[in-house]
Formats: structure tokens, sequence, C-alpha cells
């Protein structure tokens, strides 16, 4: 078997086991990766009045029509990033301090007593603990509020890292 032959057959293999997210809650969060700023979607520049404003400003520095048009929507773009690294630093997730905190353990006799009066069983206790239990450290994984706010904002890097390309390549072409 060739070199060229094994490497492939070992990609196929890799690119069989990389599919994704398996577990319920990590499709459910993978669903909303895109919800959180917004700039998946490509906005409609052309018809706001900063649009115009920054073309005609653009122009006058001497740049053709086409690569004003690029250079005013790369701005726009570019300010569209920072606007969603603001308020993603302003606007952290909230930590829940009392499920971060609280002793599952110390509150399974509260389960029981909750769970009682409807007739349940031991295991429905059990149950209760073990998902209070999985909540708390989903939570305590996502870390305080300042480890929220680097690990939201560095979602953004990407698209800022994509902005500064399309506003250099505008500008150098213009």
């Amino acid at each position: 078997m060739t070199q060229n032959l094994r490497r492939n057959l070992a990609n196929q293999c890799n690119a069989l086991k990389s599919t994704g997210p398996k577990s319920v809650s990590g499709k459910r969060a993978s669903s909303q990766n895109s919800r959180k700023h917004g700039l998946n979607v490509a906005p409609d520049f052309e018809s706001s009045r900063e649009y115009r404003t920054l073309v005609d400003l653009i122009a006058e520095e001497g740049f053709s029509g086409f690569a004003c048009a690029d250079i005013a929507t790369g701005l726009l773009n570019y300010r569209r990033v920072m606007d969603a690294y603001y308020d993603t630093y302003t606007s952290p997730e909230p930590v829940d301090e009392f499920l971060r905190d609280v002793n599952v353990k110390a509150s399974i006799p509260i389960f029981r007593e909750l769970l009682s009066p409807s007739g349940s069983e031991p295991q429905d206790v059990t149950e209760m603990a073990s998902f209070f239990a999985d909540m708390q450290r989903q939570e305590r994984r996502k870390g305080g509020p300042v480890s929220r706010r680097s690990s939201d904002t560095h979602k953004l890097i990407r698209y800022q890292r994509n902005g500064i390309a399309r506003l250099s390549r505008a500008v150098r072409q213009g």
C-alpha cells in the first residue's frame, strides 16, 4: 500500500470520528453558537445613512466607486465586530452563584422531602441529585464572570480577523 493511499484512508477514518457534538446538551449548546452575536448574518449596509456618508468621504480621497463601496462596507462590518466585543464584554452570561455553591449531597434530604408527597422512589431522589450535580459541573466549567468574558470575546477573534482582512484587501485594491 502506498503512503498516499494509507494517508487518505487514515484521513477518511479520522473524518468519520469528528462529526460534532454527540450529546443532546452539546447539540443544544452548539445550535446557539451564532445567535449570541449575530455576526453570521450578512447586514444590509447599502441602505444606511452611515454607509452613504462613508462612501462620499472615501470618494473625496480619490478612490473608485467600487473601492469606496468595499471600504465603507469593510469599515461598517469591522465596527459591527467591535460593537459585538463591547456588548459581550459588558454583559457576560450571568453566574448562577446558588447553583455553583450549593452542596448537592447535603441537599438530598431536601430532595427526599420534596418528592415524598408524590410517592416517589429512592431512585428519583438519586436522579434529581445527579441532575443538580450535572448542572453544577456545567456552571463551574463556565467559570466566573472574568473567564466568561474572556471565553465569549475570544470567540469573536475570527470575525475580527476576517473584518481586518476584508478591509485591508479593499484599501489595497482601491
